[in-house]
């Protein structure tokens, strides 16, 4: 296991210090299991890694819990397909992570767009959906932001950076300099965006309960996955301090399960 390469590579792609040190300690355990056992990196010792994760006591009468063990498969999940192993991947144990609430499709996310109420509530669901952003940090921004090429996020705490594509920079600056907004750029109560958000919903006619102001972050990250991109490049574009709430984002609803297998037809 190259693990300086593999540490070298975090940090140049700038992943927070705390997650780049649980991610090396993972692999520093794995690799120790695998050479005191004479083993290779393929499936059947991974498994058994796995198994030994859940009977390990890593102090008197101390168990790893559920959880722990599943943040452990996912952080040797990532260096796996960081290596091009994806075959080699585990699966996590069954634990009460809860299922995400069913994605907008593209389809859906498009007539959603085609049928805003006002070109403040586009540009409100354009703006989720191509960065990321939380409805709370939505509001947030400043027309000031807008001259910024990388713009500060700051959410309990803490702190993330996030870049606003052209095509929509432009059209947000449109919008601020015909109305003369000086200052935030969505300044209503969130409340009232939501309630808009419903509205938008029955005139594109599209299920209600599944628009909401984070439904539209839920389709930037399945759409960032779609096209390629990496769970830990996703973690840090939308802030999540633990990757299992960034593989939250992987999962399947029922209704996508469904239509993934409507597709299937081996002949």
């Amino acid at each position: 296991m190259d693990l300086k390469a593999y540490k070298l590579y975090l940090i140049e792609n700038e992943v927070r210090q705390n997650t780049i040190k649980n991610y090396m300690n993972t692999l520093q355990q794995l690799n120790t299991f695998l050479r005191k056992n004479n083993y290779e990196l393929d499936k059947e010792s991974l498994i058994l890694y796995k198994e030994h994760l859940k009977s390990f006591e890593y102090s008197p009468k101390r168990n790893y819990k559920t959880n722990t063990i599943n943040q452990k498969i996912v952080s040797i999940n990532i260096y796996l397909n960081w290596i091009e192993r994806k075959d080699l991947t585990l699966k996590l144990l069954k634990t009460q992570i809860k299922e995400h609430r069913e994605s907008i499709t593209q389809k859906e996310f498009r007539a959603l767009i085609k049928h805003a109420t006002s070109e403040e509530m586009r540009l409100i669901m354009l703006t989720i959906a191509n960065t990321g952003l939380r409805i709370t940090e939505l509001c947030s921004l400043t027309v000031s932001d807008l001259d910024l090429s990388i713009i500060p996020i700051e959410n309990k705490g803490k702190q993330r950076s996030i870049a606003i594509p052209q095509f929509l920079k432009k059209q947000l600056k449109k919008y601020v300099r015909e109305r003369e907004i000086k200052d935030q750029i969505f300044y209503k109560k969130q409340a009232t965006y939501r309630m808009n958000l419903k509205v938008i919903a029955g005139k594109a006619k599209v299920k209600k309960e599944k628009v909401y102001p984070h439904s539209f972050r839920h389709y930037f990250a399945k759409q960032f996955l779609a096209n390629g991109g990496d769970s830990t490049d996703l973690q840090q574009l939308l802030g999540h301090e633990n990757i299992i709430t960034t593989t939250i984002y992987t999962k399947l609803s029922t209704n996508e399960l469904g239509d993934k297998f409507r597709r299937v037809k081996n002949v």
